[in-house]
Order: structure tokens, then sequence, then C-alpha cells
């Protein structure tokens, strides 16, 4: 899930769009796999609603079938890159995501190799822009988001899974099933996406809930080419409800102007826009 579809969907989150045409096989429930969905997801909500300000460090896995390592003997995938970020969040409609660390794999030593020259994912969004990094253009690329659709939540945007979206918005924008092979302690969904926009970058996520908390501690993301990036979250050491105000008001504030860089202001997509292009890894 790459920062270009990011801000694409939390600007057209309001913008309606076509769903498939099926239910897709595996996520056909009886009236039992039904009920248990539908608690797991009101206590989810419940739970989530509880949280005004959420911080936390994560760990993710980029793995490209194509272009990446050949996997191990034993089958074993072996990740392209393995990234080092943080994810913030501000109720309703601020948010910030960053990869500061890229990890390269490197055939010649046959281990993922810290790489300077590789810059990570950012963007920004404190409730009326979406501020996205584009390094190798060096711009700083401005996405207003339109008046009607300002002081909504976040969650309406491309991860209600960490930003606790309400139980009928996910049903409404997913078919949603629980995998019963989660292990102790947790919950393991699968949500595959009814929208064409969102189908047109991913085409399933799993997501890992801490069952104490109903905190995610890890989503898996599978894009329509078969590759997937994978996402540890480390929700021991996550700030949840900081009274931190004046470091949370400076977290989402618009960014400055690198030197040498250049400011871009982008038109938000409106409702009959394309969908968005494919997810670039």
């Amino acid at each position: 899930m790459t920062s270009r579809f990011l801000l694409i969907a939390l600007a057209t989150a309001a913008a309606a769009s076509g769903q498939a045409p099926a239910t897709p096989q595996g996520f056909q429930l009886n009236e039992v796999q039904q009920a248990y969905l539908d608690q797991v997801l009101s206590q989810w909500e419940a739970r989530s609603s509880e949280i005004a300000t959420f911080q936390c460090e994560f760990t993710r896995w980029v793995y490209d079938p194509v272009f990446g390592p050949k996997p191990t003997e034993s089958g074993e995938p072996i990740a392209k890159q393995v990234e080092s970020g943080e994810v913030s969040y501000q109720r309703p409609d601020r948010g910030s995501f960053q990869i500061s660390k890229i990890q390269a794999w490197d055939a010649a030593e046959q281990r993922h190799v810290e790489n300077s020259n590789l810059v990570g994912e950012h963007w920004v969004c404190d409730g009326q822009s979406i501020y996205q990094y584009n390094y190798r253009e060096k711009q700083l690329e401005v996405q207003p988001i339109p008046p009607e659709q300002q002081g909504q939540n976040i969650t309406d945007g491309p991860l209600p899974f960490l930003f606790g979206a309400k139980a009928d918005q996910l049903k409404a924008r997913y078919w949603m099933r629980v995998d019963p092979r989660a292990p102790a302690g947790a919950v393991w969904l699968h949500a595959a996406p009814k929208r064409q926009q969102d189908a047109a970058n991913y085409r399933l996520v799993e997501i890992m809930l801490d069952t104490e908390r109903m905190l995610p501690r890890a989503m898996r993301v599978t894009a329509p080419d078969g590759s997937r990036t994978t996402y540890q979250f480390q929700i021991d050491q996550a700030s949840v409800n900081s009274r931190m105000t004046q470091v949370w008001n400076s977290l989402f504030q618009a960014p400055r102007v690198p030197i040498g860089w250049k400011k871009v202001q982008i038109a938000p997509p409106t409702a009959t826009a394309a969908q968005p292009g494919a997810v670039q890894r």
C-alpha cells in the first residue's frame, strides 16, 4: 500500500464507486459465522471509539515475486525490502505515515542491508490538505481536501484497520470474515474490497487484532498482481491517548518545503474521477 494510494483514497473517501458483482469465494458466511463477525466488529468499534490519539512504530516487509529475490530452497519468500517507520493518528482527521529506515536485500551478502540512498514514504494530513514528499522529483505535493470532506474521520481512508472505522462502514466497504486459525489472544480478519477504487490497489487485506485492546498486531496487504506487503505493529510500545497536546499539534502541521525543493499543488479527484493507478512497489 503506497503513499500515492493513501493520498488518493483519503481525498476521495466520500466518492461513490461501483461494487463487484458477486461475493468472492470464501466470504459466503452462514448465520453463525456472520453473528460472530458482527460481534467482533462491534467490540472493535467500541474500543476504537475510545482512542483520541494513536502513535505506533512498525516494521514493513515488501515482497516482489517478479523483481524481488528468489525464495529460499524451502520455498519461503524473501522480502525485497524491510522497512521501519511510524504511523500516527489524531481523531478525527489528522494522520501521518513515515518510513524512516530501509534495508534492501543484498544478493551477494544474502541478507538485508541498510541503504541510505533509498528514501521511504512520508505523508501528512492536517485535516485540510494532504502533503506528500516526492523525493524522486524533489517536490512537496499538496492535495487540498474539498471543504465538504474536511472534518470527516480519517477512517474513511485506506487504513480503517488502524484508525477504527465503524462496523457498518467496514461491512459496506468490504466483504469480511473471521479466520479461525488465529493464534491465542488474537482475532484474524480477512477483508476483500467491494469498491472498484479499492480493488484497483489491493485484492485482500488481512488484519490481526489483539483481543485485549483490539489494537492491530499485524496487517498483510495482497496487491492485484499477487505481491504482498506485511506490517507488524509494536502495540506494546504504542502511545494511546497521549496528553502531550503540543507534540501532537506539531506532528500534523503543514511541513516546510526542503531547501532546493518546490511546492506543487495537486487538484483533488472528484467523485467521477478515474480509478487510481496500480500500486507502485
